[in-house]
């Protein structure tokens, strides 16, 4: 690990100068590591070739930034599939029907893994001699194990719900944070939108961005969408409560997709929304700011954590016909040094010793509140269905906030087609 650490530490060193000397940023990625021959690979030797399937963004910039010192180590080639969020799903689900694999480390989101585990998509690292060790993010490597505590995938980038905030507008109204508790964010909303800025920005479009949206309302209400018995538990006083107070924040804003809602909040167009840190992480002296979430629905009323995982996890096919290397890349990958040196290319760590390096925090300040949120986040429900739940809840509460159908109405039929859904 020292060796390929140095290696690792020399390539980045160098991206870092070639981006100096053309002028370009510090938090641009390194090269892509794409297919060709490994660098140091001997005459004698055929170079072995990894595929990495991986989600667009700053998810596969920091994969990229470690993959030459991982080819030079192991005399490898990595070709890395950078793709969106449906793609990627569809296409790993796909691949997985074939007695030999075309891919072999996949970055697999939170909300698949029961799927994944129970289809035979991912090989079993515990029996490969893989263990976690305690600098993982105490709950974060939950999502990853099976209900025997074997390991099937690594955490590897801290996605979580945080609320994001443009600070000079807040100033405005006296204010050097936002409020904690959904009542007053509402009232606050709609304040500056009638001054003429928005107020809140949703992403209230059908399927997963707006059930991701409306959740940490309806955790703040005691609410949620599976009980601990799995039952449907959506047509209730406290989802409506939330779905209520949610499309009355839509009124005080606008709806936006999610890099439109960055750059709004960043110019002061607009005050407030939800943010994941894989968009984007505010830098020192910007306008804008991550805070916790709101965690309760009235300022008196009772607190809940309220932040859900979003977080992205590395796991090996089992399908795969490199899994051994594969695992390796996987262990680099998540190493503490590996993350250290990768929060410049955006990667949000999954350990505690990131957090506590001071380099770290100088380079990204905004991280000390991600490591809060990271430490009290809430799962989605670990079922098989959840990709089907979420599409049928998804356009139930987009007929909401389309007007198609009222709150009442929406709530109703989201539960009998979920309860629809479950009982397959």
């Amino acid at each position: 690990m020292k060796k390929i650490v140095s290696v690792l530490l020399a390539v980045l060193m160098m991206a870092a100068l070639l981006a100096g000397c053309s002028g370009g940023s510090s938090s641009a990625p390194a090269p892509s590591a794409g297919a060709g021959s490994a660098a140091g690979a001997g005459p004698d030797a055929a170079p072995s070739k990894l595929t990495l399937v991986l989600r667009a963004g700053s998810y596969s910039d920091v994969l990229k930034a470690l993959a030459p010192a991982f080819e030079q180590e192991h005399n490898c080639t990595i070709e890395i599939l950078d793709l969106d969020f449906s793609d990627m799903y569809q296409k790993i689900a796909l691949d997985s029907q074939n007695a030999q694999g075309a891919y072999d480390v996949i970055m697999v989101d939170g909300s698949w893994f029961t799927e994944f585990l129970t289809s035979g998509v991912l090989s079993n690292l515990s029996a490969m001699g893989y263990e976690l060790d305690d600098d993982f993010i105490e709950g974060t490597t939950k999502g990853g194990l099976d209900e025997g505590g074997d390991v099937y995938c690594v955490p590897f980038f801290g996605n979580v719900q945080l609320f994001y905030y443009n600070k000079d507008v807040l100033a405005k109204y006296g204010l050097d944070a936002p409020p904690t508790d959904w009542q007053s964010v509402l009232e606050l909303a709609q304040k500056i939108n009638a001054d003429g800025t928005y107020g809140f920005l949703a992403r209230a479009q059908a399927g997963e961005n707006i059930v991701t949206d409306v959740d940490p309302l309806v955790l703040s209400a005691g609410g949620q969408i599976l009980d601990a018995d799995n039952k449907v538990t959506i047509d209730t006083p406290e989802y409506k409560q939330a779905l209520e107070t949610y499309l009355k924040l839509i009124e005080a804003g606008q709806i936006m997709n999610k890099d439109d809602i960055v750059a709004a909040v960043n110019n002061g167009t607009a005050a407030m929304s939800l943010i994941w840190p894989g968009w984007y992480t505010p830098g020192e002296g910007e306008p804008t700011s991550f805070a916790l979430m709101p965690n309760r629905m009235t300022p008196d009323g009772e607190e809940h954590d309220s932040a859900w995982y979003g977080l992205w996890y590395l796991g090996v096919t089992g399908n795969s016909q490199n899994q051994e290397l594969a695992l390796e890349f996987i262990e680099y990958a998540t190493s503490a040094e590996s993350e250290i040196a990768t929060v410049q290319y955006g990667l949000t760590p999954i350990r505690h010793s990131p957090y506590q390096d001071a380099s770290v925090l100088a380079q990204s300040p905004q991280l000390s509140i991600v490591y809060e949120a990271l430490k009290s986040g809430v799962y989605r429900p670990a079922v098989p269905q959840w990709t089907d739940i979420t599409n049928t809840l998804g356009t139930e509460l987009d007929n909401a906030a389309q007007g198609a159908k009222t709150v009442e109405q929406a709530l109703a039929d989201a539960q009998s087609a979920c309860e629809a859904v479950m009982a397959r």
